[in-house]
């Protein structure tokens, strides 16, 4: 139900272990005006989870850990402290300090892996868990790992049943999808290549290929995915079940889509010429050094042929979650000029990033003011072209 950062402690780990730690302690967590971020401590599952988590609740309350509640779902809690609107806030970093120098009787420190996160989702009853369907393999055609996930997946396959679809729900530790069918082996032309990376079986089954037909785009967080990804949906192994003699059968879900859009400038007019604007789609950050390069051939075969042009490298605009995003315009920044340094030898006279805000400083312009508003640009003599980059994560 938890993200997988989260470490998970059993429930031998009782409150007698961690109360001497925190005897006296006062929390000083400051409520912000959007808490949407926690730090969990302990995930209790079964017909017992909610005693034991108020138990736990309580009596750490009790100690002086004010700041401790309890989210509770479907046979789950998770003991949870404090609630903060920001990964950067600083009585966040102090209350994870906090927690996890907490020792337990055997001197072990059980929270030492505890990680901020957002505020878990109390799991739901689940009318159809894929994990009781009768089979092997399911179609998962949606998926969801943003707030609120579990309940907008069981609405989802509650649509589905409505229009007669054998749909079921499955919630993991940070998304949860809809899939539709319960199959065997059978519906594979050749059931010993599920797993292989080297070969793929072919579906031949008509009930499959027909759902496959009727759900021709993966849905990601309610909306179809973007074309340019090409996420279809696909046959995995139903949670649970024994896999086929050669392994498991599906790809899962990237964990994010990266929207990137790459554009020269023309420093003559300040616009952005249609040639000189490409974009594309990555399936997960360790895709995007590679889409970068992809996107800058395409822009550097558009170039003139006739003379050497000169380019320099602004910035990249990057519109994603704060945790992700100074790591995703790292990765940017770095591939585009070793991108246009291989394609374009001999074609381009690449200026650095560092060369390039210092031709900028002298017009009093910053690279924002530029992704902003490219025309600023406009009369700069020093290059031809100024690259920037915009990035935006889709899930």
């Amino acid at each position: 139900m938890f993200a997988a950062q989260t470490r998970v402690v059993t429930a031998a780990v009782t409150a007698a272990m961690m109360l001497a730690a925190l005897a006296g302690c006062r929390s000083t967590a400051t409520r912000t005006e959007v808490p949407t971020l926690t730090i969990v401590l302990l995930e209790y599952k079964g017909p017992e989870a909610h005693a034991s988590a108020d138990r736990l609740t309580g009596e750490l309350q009790s100690q002086g850990l004010e700041e401790v509640f309890a989210v509770k779902g479907h046979h789950h809690a998770a003991v949870c402290v404090g609630r903060f609107g920001s990964w950067k806030d600083p009585e966040a970093d102090k209350m994870l300090a906090r927690v996890r120098r907490i020792r337990d009787a055997q001197g072990q420190y059980p929270f030492a892996g505890v990680m901020l996160m957002p505020v878990p989702e109390p799991l739901p009853e689940n009318p159809w868990p894929v994990e009781e369907a009768d089979g092997q393999y399911t179609l998962i055609v949606a998926s969801w790992q943003n707030p609120g996930r579990m309940a907008r997946a069981q609405a989802y396959a509650r649509r589905l049943r409505q229009e007669r679809y054998e749909a079921y729900v499955y919630h993991g530790p940070v998304k949860s999808t809809v899939s539709v069918g319960a199959f065997g082996p059978q519906i594979f032309d050749d059931a010993g290549k599920v797993g292989r990376p080297d070969e793929r079986p072919r579906i031949v089954d008509p009930n499959v290929t027909r759902l496959q037909d009727a759900f021709s785009t993966l849905i990601l967080e309610g909306e179809p995915a973007p074309e340019e990804a090409n996420l279809k949906p696909y046959v995995a192994i139903i949670p649970g079940r024994p896999e086929a003699a050669t392994g498991g059968a599906a790809r899962d879900v990237p964990d994010a889509l990266y929207r990137v859009t790459i554009s020269l400038i023309e420093t003559e007019t300040g616009v952005v010429d249609g040639r000189q604007r490409v974009t594309g789609v990555a399936q997960g950050r360790e895709q995007l050094a590679t889409l970068v390069g992809v996107l800058v051939r395409q822009l550097v075969a558009a170039l003139p042929a006739d003379r050497q042009v000169r380019l320099g490298v602004g910035g990249a605009a990057v519109s994603a979650p704060e945790a992700d995003r100074s790591a995703v315009e790292s990765i940017v920044l770095e591939a585009l000029p070793a991108a246009f340094r291989a394609a374009g030898a001999g074609k381009i006279r690449l200026y650095s990033r560092e060369g390039t805000l210092r031709m900028l400083k002298a017009r009093n312009l910053t690279v924002e003011q530029v992704l902003r508003a490219p025309r600023v640009v406009k009369g700069l003599d020093a290059v031809d072209y100024i690259a920037v980059a915009q990035v935006t994560r889709n899930m």
